[in-house]
């Protein structure tokens, strides 16, 4: 996919602060490859910054660092992207032990080499009730490293209120916060008690992106939908969350009114939500109506999805930040979305998007057949959607954000 394909770029860079400040990226089981990726490749490109990218490979996409120009560096263990066939409960095991022998190599390399900055995405061993993590944030204080961390969620979702003692001890240990909208940094200050000059609100970017114009009708072709029929389109990581259930029983509705549609349900996913999912779809009967692409698809198929599309729906039950929805935004389709803060501060309800109260199963689908019945509404809102895309901000803009955050964080 040419748009994601960059010249390597060099992440050692001095600089405008005297030496470069160096930063250690950390997401060490690569919860969140292609943000991490995009903004390391836009970091290395700026002047005063030396970044490591502490993550290991993305079993998805083995490539996707290389094609950004990177180089991933886990500590010391790296294989379990070797290992795609191994079962599901033996994977997850050896994905403990790379993770954990990693956490140690990073620790004692602290000790010695010390960066200025440990920026750190997720840290998804706490939510298992493991420490190991948290260990790793004290000693970093210890040693004198700032630590930045990105609040992609405010709490893990799908998960209420079981881990909020412990987020509140991580976002404490953090000398500065990321949030990607206003919305999460109000959460931070009132339910965490978190001083508003500790946290910096920067957007988050596209994690795909257009190759250039490519044709609905050669994509359809390639994908082998039908030219005269409506696509939309889910696509995403299957999680509870992302309203996959709620988008069925929604479909099941429009299925009954014979529109000449099809829903298109495109990511990965444990093995427990592919089964079901798999499982609803039969129950409800569309089998002839439903797409199901419950697998990795590749970047170059991926585009062709985006662009043999008509709508994209996002029919969350919660969210503090999408990638999906900046991705979707630049392909320039028709929107519907729940009515949740995240979302509200880029879609407007009836003028680029249709906004929908999660759990409402008629009034998804009385949105979803609304639109296929009009392309003229569909047509409407993607213009709608167009005139917004200032509120998709690119890569080097917060890479430039990001960087400011690090001065702030070492100065304090």
């Amino acid at each position: 996919m040419s748009a994601l394909l960059a010249e390597p770029v060099s992440v050692s860079r001095t600089d405008a602060y005297g030496r470069g400040l160096r930063v250690y990226m950390m997401d060490l089981v690569s919860n969140v490859p292609y943000y991490t990726g995009h903004l390391s490749a836009a970091l290395g490109r700026m002047e005063g910054l030396r970044v490591t990218l502490g993550s290991i490979t993305y079993s998805y996409d083995p490539a996707f660092f290389h094609r950004r120009g990177l180089r991933n560096d886990p500590g010391v263990l790296d294989f379990t992207y070797r290992l795609p066939k191994l079962p599901a409960s033996l994977r997850r095991g050896a994905k403990l032990v790379e993770s954990l022998v990693n956490l140690a190599a990073v620790a004692a390399r602290f000790s010695t080499s010390r960066p200025d900055v440990l920026h750190v995405q997720f840290t998804p061993l706490v939510n298992y009730g493991l420490p190991f993590e948290i260990w790793l944030l004290r000693l970093a204080r210890r040693l004198g490293i700032r630590i930045v961390y990105t609040v992609h969620n405010v709490l893990p979702q799908d998960t209420g209120e079981r881990h909020r003692r412990t987020y509140e001890h991580i976002y404490r240990q953090a000398d500065r916060l990321i949030c990607h909208d206003q919305a999460a940094a109000v959460r931070l200050v009132g339910e965490f008690a978190i001083a508003p000059e500790r946290i910096s609100v920067i957007p988050h970017g596209p994690l795909f992106l257009p190759a250039g114009e490519i044709s609905p009708k050669a994509a359809r072709r390639r994908l082998g939908l039908r030219e005269d029929e409506c696509v939309v389109l889910w696509q995403g990581i299957l999680r509870p969350y992302k309203g996959v259930s709620f988008l069925l029983d929604a479909w099941r509705r429009v299925a009954d009114h014979n529109l000449g549609a099809r829903l298109a349900i495109v990511g990965v996913g444990d093995d427990d939500q592919v089964r079901q999912v798999r499982r609803q779809v039969s129950e409800l009967g569309l089998a002839d109506q439903v797409r199901l692409e419950l697998r990795f698809v590749s970047l170059d198929e991926l585009t062709d999805y985006y662009s043999a599309t008509d709508i994209l729906v996002y029919p969350y039950s919660e969210i503090t930040t999408s990638g999906a929805l900046m991705t979707g935004i630049g392909y320039g389709k028709a929107i519907v979305a729940s009515a949740l803060p995240a979302f509200e501060r880029i879609l407007r309800d009836g003028e680029n998007a249709l906004l929908v109260p999660y759990g409402k199963v008629d009034a998804l689908a009385e949105c979803l057949s609304g639109l296929i019945c009009c392309p003229e509404l569909r047509r409407r809102l993607a213009d709608g959607l167009n005139a917004s895309q200032s509120a998709v901000t690119g890569w080097t803009d917060i890479a430039a954000q990001t960087r400011d955050c690090y001065a702030a964080a070492v100065s304090a």
